[in-house]
């Protein structure tokens, strides 16, 4: 389907929710026709079939074989005791992103008298799937949720549809699972990936190598940014110089038994992406063992820009993660959503990164050997 028919079907569902949540469609009131739709918007069927299908899945709507298509009972938002508590669930809560997204949401829904119940997953469904179910034991009036390994089948899809059930707005950070439909906030990975792809080819580097976490989807997104922008530069990336790794394997990547092995894979290479500053730093240190130097060496450029980059972890040029902006926004929304819990909205942060001197210029380089 094309983007400009992708585009026309979400509008139409929004309509129709918009029509249900103002009362013009109540609760039991059969839709217009799907011929009726695509002639009132100038839509082709298959557009108006997709938007109906979509409410349906979703529950919104009903179809009734031979009789139309309905409002469901679940598309009335069932009145609840408001228990003023936000469920709030993330991979981790020390790592040095997560005190700026908390302190984020803390400003928004302080001032409306909303309290947190914090959850952690470490990155495991199991985990997830017991936060999950703790909060909704208890009650909560909303969810902010980082996904766990994103990138994978989600277990607990069982969980998000009874969420979507309850009709609990829900808006999710950083990542989300591919196959659900909610709102979200998150950095626009592949941009920063494509930014940073950027500032190693303007220094002449076209040996590139990275390490990307393969069970969340933020390494795919970043990964598929620097991808895209050397392929465009007329750069191959070596297969072997990437390395993906799942959050089980980076304290035995990064342990000192692979060190040879990461090493003869970047033979030849001149800059590395991270997936982030723990991963730079971790990196830095297996090159130190082995008498290595950044950047003389080899280059090294990554995500987050944490405390590492700036002070420990030799001035890397790291892409910014706007900590405190993604928990701010996300309160935002999710405050709208429990308004309107009908309204989805997926917000792309434009990434900005601090450049540093972890990037040698070979440009400048080649040209003093040349003179």
């Amino acid at each position: 389907m094309a983007n400009n028919e992708i585009s026309k079907h979400l509008a139409l569902s929004q309509w129709i929710k918009d029509n249900i949540d103002n009362g013009t469609f109540a609760i039991g009131d059969k839709i217009p026709s799907e011929n009726d739709l695509a002639q009132q918007f100038g839509y082709s069927r298959q557009t108006v079939r997709q938007a109906i299908g979509t409410l349906v899945a979703e529950g919104i709507l009903i179809r009734k074989q031979g009789s139309g298509t309905y409002v469901s009972s679940l598309a009335e938002r069932k009145p609840t005791e408001k228990t003023m508590r936000i469920g709030v669930i993330t991979t981790y809560l020390d790592d040095y992103i997560f005190p700026g997204i908390i302190h984020g949401m803390e400003r928004v829904f302080m001032k409306e008298g909303y309290t947190l119940s914090l959850g952690i997953t470490y990155n495991k469904p199991s985990n997830e799937e017991k936060c999950l179910q703790q909060m909704l034991q208890s009650g909560v009036d909303g969810f902010i949720i980082e996904a766990t390994k994103s990138a994978l089948p989600n277990p607990n899809e069982y969980l998000y549809k009874e969420i979507k059930e309850r009709q609990i707005p829900t808006v999710f950070i950083n990542g989300y699972y591919s196959h659900s439909n909610y709102s979200y906030v998150v950095m626009d990975d592949v941009k920063a990936g494509s930014k940073l792809a950027k500032i190693l080819i303007n220094k002449g580097h076209d040996k590139i190598g990275g390490f990307f976490k393969s069970d969340d989807i933020q390494g795919h997104k970043r990964y598929e940014g620097v991808l895209k922008t050397t392929k465009k530069n007329g750069i191959t990336l070596n297969e072997d110089a990437i390395f993906w790794y799942t959050t089980e394997d980076f304290k035995y990547l990064f342990g000192g038994n692979s060190d040879d092995i990461i090493l003869n894979r970047l033979q030849g290479i001149t800059a590395v992406v991270c997936y982030n500053d723990q991963v730079a730093e971790a990196f830095i240190k297996l090159l130190n063992r082995k008498s290595l130097s950044v950047p003389k060496d080899i280059s090294v450029v990554s995500f987050d820009n944490s405390f590492l980059a700036k002070h420990v972890v030799y001035n890397l040029t790291s892409v910014v993660y706007p900590a405190k902006a993604i928990g701010e926004k996300a309160a935002t929304l999710l405050l709208k959503n429990i308004k309107n819990p009908y309204k989805i909205q997926k917000i792309k942060l434009e990434p900005v990164v601090k450049i540093r001197d972890s990037v040698k210029d070979i440009n400048i380089h080649d040209k003093q050997i040349s003179n």
